[in-house]
């Protein structure tokens, strides 16, 4: 696989995730966007409270931890080789997305002042959206 495909299977991925997670904000009215909420973050440190980043680094930390999450993706199928890729999809997006619960539940609570919204539903809808981007992942690779 080319570095091309990589990034762009990783693009689509994030993008679909991320949009699974704006149709749930909008449906239960909680702002769930992984962006916005790690721009939050960032923008809320004491180290950097000075300073006001826009969304654009909330994006990037958001395509780099996906860039990560897809690696693993690929270390879990050289493992297992002979599955299906859409069991592959549904077992890692469930995964993936218990480690990403965990991930940001260890962000809030080392945070000096993170955002107070309702955890609970987030993490719910955290797992969704990594069984969508491993599920897009998935088809990706079936048309490459």
């Amino acid at each position: 696989m080319t570095i091309l495909k990589f990034i762009l299977i990783n693009t689509v991925a994030v993008a679909l995730m991320t949009g699974f997670s704006y149709v749930i904000s909008q449906a239960y009215n909680i702002n769930f966007s992984e962006p916005k909420r790690l721009k939050q973050l960032v923008n809320r440190a004491r180290i950097i409270r000075k300073s006001d980043f826009g969304i654009w680094v909330g994006w990037c930390l958001h395509f780099g931890i996906g860039l990560v999450f897809l690696l693993v993706y690929f270390l879990f199928r050289n493992i297992f080789p002979n599955g299906p890729e859409l069991v592959y999809a549904l077992i890692f997006g469930f995964l993936a997305g218990l480690l990403g619960v965990v991930g940001w539940r260890l962000m809030f609570a080392l945070h000096d002042n993170p955002p107070q919204f309702p955890k609970f539903p987030f993490y719910v809808q955290l797992v969704g959206a990594h069984i969508v981007f491993s599920a897009t992942v998935a088809g990706m690779l079936f048309l490459f």
